[in-house]
């Protein structure tokens, strides 16, 4: 057996040991009949199923159901609303991941189309529903969910909020979304 030993640290591309002898598992590939890390972590092999894994020395940071995230709202059609995930919780992600909100999940009030509740590029805080055909299911039904950030389609100033709905304080332009309860008042790391 040639190559890196269990637990023993690897970096991409190196070494684990040879297609003859392992099956690729999670965080490894096989090239040219040698199986590599893909990941960096550390070597387990499962003899008895010949299969060699990396584990990553730190877990990805991904949404499970029932966790809040931020992102922004990408494009809308009137069902549904494409937003990039950017954060889970207060922990900024790497790299955006895509996400739906789809108009039943929305609202607990009736409206006819998405387009009254969100604007691309507001930033909402959602809840996650499911990970399908990979895309998270987000809603945004409840007080706690909803846009917390949002620019004027005029002028592009942050909007305020107003007896009836958002106001910008250059234009006075007025604009109606879902907000949350305390919009305007949120502070996450990354935003702004």
């Amino acid at each position: 057996m040639c190559g890196s030993k269990d637990g023993d640290f690897v970096t991409p591309g190196d070494k684990i040991g040879v297609i003859e002898e392992y099956e690729p598992g999670f965080g490894t590939y096989a090239s040219d009949g040698v199986v590599r890390s893909s990941l960096a972590g550390m070597v387990e092999r499962d003899v008895k199923n010949h299969l060699a894994v990396v584990k990553p020395v730190k877990e990805p940071l991904l949404p499970r159901p029932k966790d809040v995230v931020y992102a922004v709202v990408s494009s809308l059609s009137d069902k549904l609303a494409s937003v990039m995930i950017v954060s889970v919780g207060n922990r900024l992600l790497s790299d955006y991941l895509t996400g739906l909100i789809h108009i039943r999940s929305s609202s607990t009030s009736r409206v006819r189309t998405l387009r009254e509740l969100f604007k691309p590029g507001d930033i909402v805080r959602c809840e996650v529903l499911t990970f399908k055909n990979g895309v998270y299911h987000l809603r945004t039904q409840g007080p706690g969910f909803g846009v917390i950030y949002a620019v004027c389609s005029l002028c592009g100033t942050p909007l305020v909020r107003a007896r009836r709905g958002l106001k910008c304080p250059v234009c006075g332009n007025t604009e109606r979304r879902k907000t949350t309860r305390d919009y305007g008042s949120v502070r996450l790391r990354w935003l702004i």
